[in-house]
């Protein structure tokens, strides 16, 4: 395994295709600052122009001109290239952070409109990673490719209209290593890239790790596997580091390699100059001049060939993010439903999350409304499949899911969503107060309200004694709360809900049976004039059920009238009696 971990960090040459149309992608859907970039550009043409005046004045002084009106001229040239510089920075770094907010806004709300079948392949803590450090280049491909290399060629041009007015021949020396740089910087940019994409990958995984840890730092601790944490993260740093070390490595040959063919310039421009001036060709004022700009010629073809290399070190990091900016997101359209209501109808539904892995090949059923359901099956039959299938979190490969006869991916999206409140096994729950907690998604919700829905979960009691009660700020997933605590959270925030249909996946699973019972009691009360489904794995369910739905092998073998199914079906006796 490890010694495949490392052939997937090998630096390469060669990139993948593609690679440049989805970054090109990526432009048009950052909205950017165009007036400071327009700025910024201006300032920065400034100072180049400068800049070359500072290089010819300082040319003529070295060549014996010492009059008042060039040491002047000079001394003016300095100070303004020194006050814009600072300016430029500045317009540089508050450029860059409009970008950067902006270009962080699109990538989260891109991802919140992702369907899940994008999260199967893409990790949520990578796509974390993502939004938070390669959403930056959108900024860096601005601010250290595209501008530079247009200043960095503006400047190349005017320099060397000043040097081809001194000796042509001279000039032709300058553009005949051109090529040669060129090539330097294809290569070290392509192995740039390479390493920068794997070193993305690589802390990539290791966020993901270092956060699952955090987050279940008591299991690792329970079952003594600190060690065992502590290997797996090191090779994963070990990666990284080797990588960093290859990165320096490239940037020492590239370097060197740069600085040997800027040497061999150097020596032929002499002893060409030298020749040129023996023979009367030059002025040794044009020599000294053409030298000085000759130097700041070839440092801005340097310049503008590094920003190859760094556009190629931004594409590694960005290729993530245009991935999942050029991903197809959820179809969003469709007909209104703010208030929708009816029966759902699953018919001839065959899904799988993969070609290989077919979870229902011919599944049909009925949730009715005004009527609570229960809906079992044995531990990974699909219950919760189906449950992600109506509410759009995923869509079947055939078959249909009707309410009242329409289907359901007619209906606009968010509406259609906001018809279904879920109570999932495990609460879901955000770092945030109690209030915003048991509101989410429920906009405004009066004290009336909100109290009523807290004693109604058995919640009030122990959300009263909290420091700050429904003030409070809970911890990461809920950490501060038992199960329970959490479990009447979420059941509130259900009750709160002005949802039609209620979806709960045993939501008494972490409480005891007479808080169990007690919620039944809550829940049946809940389901008047609702369609409620009910993942059931407990006896302690059935009793409020007016119907069940049974899952076995992928296929609904099962459903009706709970008090009919009980006398009839041997799975429902079995699951009854606690033997299944």
């Amino acid at each position: 395994m490890r010694k495949k971990q490392d052939n997937t960090d090998r630096i390469r040459i060669k990139q993948k295709k593609g690679t440049w149309l989805r970054f090109i992608k990526l432009f048009p859907k950052c909205r950017l600052p165009w007036l400071f970039l327009g700025i910024y550009i201006i300032l920065e043409i400034g100072v180049i122009n400068i800049g070359v005046n500072e290089t010819e004045y300082t040319a003529q002084l070295f060549a014996g001109d010492t009059s008042p009106a060039l040491l002047a001229r000079l001394i003016g040239v300095i100070i303004l290239n020194l006050v814009g510089s600072n300016i430029l920075i500045f317009m540089k770094n508050f450029t860059s952070a409009r970008i950067n907010r902006n270009m962080r806004k699109v990538v989260l709300g891109k991802v919140l409109r992702l369907p899940m079948t994008f999260f199967k392949d893409e990790n949520p803590r990578e796509a974390i990673y993502r939004i938070v450090n390669n959403s930056i280049v959108i900024d860096s491909t601005i601010m250290l490719f595209i501008i530079p290399v247009f200043t960095a060629a503006y400047k190349a041009f005017t320099v060397f209209t000043k040097v081809f007015k001194y000796d042509w021949r001279l000039s032709v020396i300058l553009l005949a290593f051109i090529p040669i740089q060129i090539l330097i910087a294809f290569i070290f940019g392509r192995l740039n890239f390479s390493v920068s994409e794997r070193s993305a990958a690589v802390t990539a995984s290791l966020t993901q790790r270092l956060a699952e840890l955090v987050t279940n730092i008591p299991l690792a601790k329970a079952f003594a596997k600190e060690k065992k944490e502590t290997e797996n993260g090191e090779e994963l740093t070990s990666r990284l580091y080797k990588l960093s070390i290859k990165g320096s490595w490239l940037d020492q040959f590239k370097d060197f390699s740069n600085t040997f063919v800027d040497l061999a310039q150097s020596v032929i421009i002499v002893v060409v100059g030298v020749v040129l001036l023996g023979g009367g060709s030059i002025t040794v004022k044009s020599w000294i001049a053409f030298f000085m700009f000759s130097s700041v010629f070839s440092g801005a073809i340097t310049e503008l060939l590094m920003y190859w290399n760094n556009i190629k070190i931004i594409q590694g990091g960005g290729d993530k993010v245009a991935e999942i900016m050029n991903a197809p997101e959820e179809n969003r359209s469709g007909e209104p439903c703010e208030n929708m209501s009816g029966s759902l109808k699953v018919e001839n539904v065959r899904f799988g999350y993969s070609d290989d892995k077919t979870v229902f090949s011919d599944l049909s059923c009925e949730f009715k409304d005004n009527c609570v359901t229960a809906l079992l099956g044995e531990s990974g039959c699909g219950k919760t499949t189906l449950v992600n299938i109506l509410t759009r979190l995923y869509s079947p490969q055939e078959g249909k899911i009707t309410v009242e006869g329409k289907d359901i991916h007619g209906f606009a999206l968010e509406d259609y969503r906001n018809q279904f409140a879920v109570v999932s096994q495990s609460s879901m729950l955000f770092s945030g107060t109690v209030r915003e907690n048991v509101c989410y998604g429920n906009g405004e919700v009066s004290d009336e309200i909100f109290y009523g829905a807290l004693k109604k979960a058995g919640a009030f009691d122990f959300v009263m004694k909290l420091p700050d009660k429904e003030n409070s700020v809970l911890e990461e997933y809920g950490g501060n709360l038992s199960g329970g605590q959490r479990q009447r959270l979420a059941v509130a925030r259900a009750l709160i809900s002005k949802a039609h249909y209620l979806i709960l996946d045993e939501p008494a699973a972490s409480m005891d049976a007479i808080a169990s019972a007690e919620l039944m009691e809550i829940l049946k009360e809940a389901a008047s004039n609702r369609c409620m489904i009910i993942i059931a794995h407990t006896p302690s369910v059935i009793p409020m059920a007016n119907r069940v739905v049974i899952i076995e092998d992928g296929t609904v073998t099962a459903q009706g009238d709970a008090e009919e199914l009980k006398k009839t079906n041997a799975f429902l006796h079995e699951f009854i009696e606690g033997s299944v």
